[in-house]
């Protein structure tokens, strides 16, 4: 049957030649502490292990993974791109890398080179979701609606609990000002999840931008009633009297028609 891996990097890293006593080497135990550092988000002082380690050994892919992402935390966008292109020189078959690139040039707005890593990231690993979510994200920052809007229902609907597909989805939605779109998905949210509190607001507002005041005014109610300390609830109040004083209006102006 042969051995089985995880994943394709873990196959590849066990045909890496390292000698043998490589775990009590001094270049990887600076990758450890490191990589420790980083994961307690002490991602300066990782960052100098991260180097240390390079100097001692500049193929250990992974060193360049972790500097990557602690500059990416640290808002050094341009050395994490550097260092994350040398990771990926290095293991091409590591989906991490690809997605980590993918992040650093959508958040510096290079997002055809995002979409190219992402498209990598999930080639390599078909359950990544997050690559995919981000993948949505990419296509939406260049106007790409459609594709967008195609990528979140995908991922809904191979995973249904996923919460964060929903949330870009109606929030593009609501952009686009299409509110009868949004309100479903709002809808949706509330069935897989029915404390997801902000959906009710969603709703609320979705049913208010389409002129539909009882709806708007049910839905508000009942946020607050979930969420009494939200710190929304001024505006929602006066939005809910506001609502309220219109409805009372109306009603008056139907009945002096019918008079």
């Amino acid at each position: 049957m042969g051995i089985k891996y995880h994943s394709v990097v873990q196959g590849l890293d066990s045909f890496v030649v390292r000698p043998k006593n490589y775990t009590t080497t001094s270049a990887y135990k600076l990758f450890v502490k490191a990589d420790a550092l980083r994961l307690a988000n002490h991602f300066k002082e990782s960052i100098k292990h991260y180097l240390n380690a390079i100097l001692m050994d500049r193929k250990n892919y992974k060193s360049y993974l972790g500097l990557g992402i602690s500059y990416k935390s640290e808002q050094n966008y341009e050395k994490a791109i550097k260092a994350l292109e040398t990771a990926r020189t290095l293991s091409f078959f590591s989906a991490e890398i690809h997605y980590e690139l993918g992040l650093c040039y959508l958040l510096t707005g290079s997002c055809c080179e995002a979409i190219k890593s992402f498209h990598h990231a999930i080639s390599l690993d078909r359950g990544n979701i997050n690559a995919q979510l981000q993948l949505g994200v990419a296509h939406e920052f260049i106007e790409e609606y459609d594709m967008a809007i195609l990528i979140y229902h995908t991922i809904i609907e191979n995973n249904p609990g996923f919460i964060s597909a929903y949330n870009h989805l109606s929030a593009l939605y609501m952009n686009l000002g299409e509110f009868k779109a949004a309100g479903n998905v709002f809808s949706q949210i509330l069935k897989v999840n029915p404390n997801f509190n902000k959906a009710y607001l969603g709703l609320a507002i979705c049913f208010d931008k389409m002129s539909n005041k009882s709806r708007a005014l049910h839905y508000y109610k009942m946020f607050l009633d979930k969420k009494p300390h939200s710190h929304h609830a001024p505006r929602i109040k006066k939005r809910i009297s506001k609502l309220q004083t219109s409805r009372q209006t109306e009603n008056e102006e139907r009945c002096l028609a019918v008079v």
